[in-house]
């Protein structure tokens, strides 16, 4: 069983599935807290639950939130939900607007904070206890900022639900999103700094989320602080090779450049609907959007571009085949002095897909933290940004770029965010970096008049500014009268 939801909560239960490593626990049937929580094994269990949920969260929403109504991607089919998404028609029907499992991974992350501190005895000692508690913590704050991320004020929840009447109502994001950095602050002061594990949260990745978080409070000298304290851990570093950098997706556990990978094997958690992105067994409900595609096929000097995508259906047909999270089959060869990687890509079956999805490494702290410098308005901040930028640029293998490219510091932003796009590509990073900016309106409006032209369709742009948030989910709305829609969508 996956998972057991009341309102989008976990009522003090508990259900869980494999992960990796620690997490690598079988399905227990659910479990009062009041009688689980008392032994090591049961805190193992219990963390592995919130790995769980998360991967339920992940599998089901990496791309639609994060990818699916940005300029990266339009529709690949006649879905009629995805064409919802091309065309900004979201309506709180559509299941890829439902919360569940996010706030059931706050629920599993709560009560472990809850119960972690009441066990005595027995083998677990102090700092495994808050080496576990840093995780539900920083959990916990994963999942509130994602949900900011998507739908703005949300449910800030703190504590267990086991009174079936609760209702929570929306706190401003603003609050949320304090309450996140607090989460990650403190996590940082309990988690075993020794741990390395990609699939676990260690300190690397609390930083990284921590940089993420600042970025969202414009908080830039933070977010320079953050990201900092993150390099002088000297345990990640940029990959130089293509076949390193596709290794950052599958072989993460090996890459200096994965910080936070969730890990999902299909054989103990299913199908992961992330392969809908390109699988051999499945029509992609999403390709890649006609006018990042032609900028890339400018680049073809770019390696990402072919580790990243059939370019044998571009550009003569639509690109829906996407390669990113698979490996390379074959071995390196050299010619000529140049290294030429051997063998291929492949697509997987839907059902038999090991996805290793990153969900921070450090090309995209690096770009966060030009983001940051270049905001900061000084020339040395600048120089430092530009040589972030090209140090992205100049592993990829395109043109590099010099500070009187730049007239200002909105200029120097847009170009960090166009690597970011093209380095991130499908790793759910797009939408939400022009939410950050505030650019959501001024790169989706003409993009969707051209897709309404196409379409035959009036000419209505991105429409009312409230659309940049997504809808609450009907079933949400029914079910709790204290939820309130994000207008201006129909309760």
């Amino acid at each position: 069983m996956k998972r057991s939801l009341y309102i989008g909560l976990i009522l003090t239960a508990l259900s869980l599935s494999s992960c990796e490593d620690f997490l690598d626990e079988q399905p227990v049937s659910e479990l009062s807290a009041a009688n689980f929580w008392k032994t090591e094994d049961d805190v193992i269990a219990g963390v592995a639950g919130m790995y769980d949920g998360l991967q339920d969260v992940i599998s089901e929403r990496y791309i639609d939130w994060g990818e699916g109504r940005s300029d990266n991607m339009t529709n690949g089919g006649t879905g009629i939900n995805e064409i919802n998404f091309a065309l900004n028609s979201l309506t709180a029907n559509m299941g890829q607007v439902n919360w569940d499992d996010l706030y059931a991974t706050v629920s599993r992350a709560n009560l472990a904070i809850k119960y972690i501190p009441q066990i005595e005895g027995g083998s677990l000692s102090e700092k495994s206890k808050n080496n576990y508690l840093a995780q539900a913590h920083a959990m916990r704050a994963y999942a509130h900022f994602l949900a900011l991320k998507v739908w703005g004020d949300v449910p800030l929840m703190l504590e267990p639900v086991t009174d079936r009447s609760f209702r929570p109502s929306r706190e401003k994001n603003e609050v949320v999103l304090a309450k996140v950095v607090e989460d990650l602050t403190l996590a940082a002061t309990l988690v075993d700094p020794t741990n390395t594990s990609k699939f676990e949260i260690t300190i690397g990745a609390i930083y990284a989320m921590l940089t993420d978080a600042y970025m969202w409070q414009k908080d830039y000298p933070k977010a320079i602080e953050a990201s900092n304290k993150l390099m002088k851990l000297n345990r990640y570093a940029l990959v130089s090779t293509p076949r390193q950098w596709n290794e950052i997706f599958s072989k993460p556990s090996s890459s200096s450049e994965a910080i936070w990978s969730l890990f999902w094997e299909f054989a103990q958690d299913g199908s992961n609907n992330t392969v809908r992105l390109g699988s051999s067994t499945n029509t992609s409900p999403f390709e890649i959007d006609d006018n990042l595609l032609a900028k890339w096929e400018m680049n073809k000097k770019d390696f990402r571009r072919y580790l990243t995508y059939d370019t044998l259906q571009a550009p003569t047909q639509e690109v829906s085949d996407i390669y990113k999270h698979y490996p390379i089959a074959g071995i390196d060869a050299k010619i000529n002095g140049n290294v030429v990687l051997g063998g291929e890509q492949f697509l997987p079956p839907t059902n038999q897909a090991t996805i290793q999805n990153s969900l921070y490494r450090y090309a995209d702290i690096l770009l966060m933290r030009a983001e940051a410098l270049n905001m900061l308005g000084d020339a040395a901040s600048k120089a430092e940004a530009i040589t972030l930028l090209n140090s992205i640029k100049n592993r990829a293998g395109v043109p590099l770029v010099t500070a009187d490219m730049f007239a200002s510091e909105r200029e120097l932003e847009t170009a960090i965010l166009e690597e970011r796009q093209f380095e991130l590509f499908a790793e759910g990073k797009r939408w939400f970096d022009l939410r950050r900016t505030g650019r959501v309106i001024e790169v989706m409006d003409p993009l969707l008049r051209e897709r309404q032209t196409e379409r035959g369709l009036s000419l209505t742009g991105f429409g009312d500014p409230g659309f940049i948030l997504f809808p609450i989910s009907r079933d949400a709305l029914n079910e709790n009268p204290n939820l309130e829609q994000n207008a201006p969508y129909s309760r």
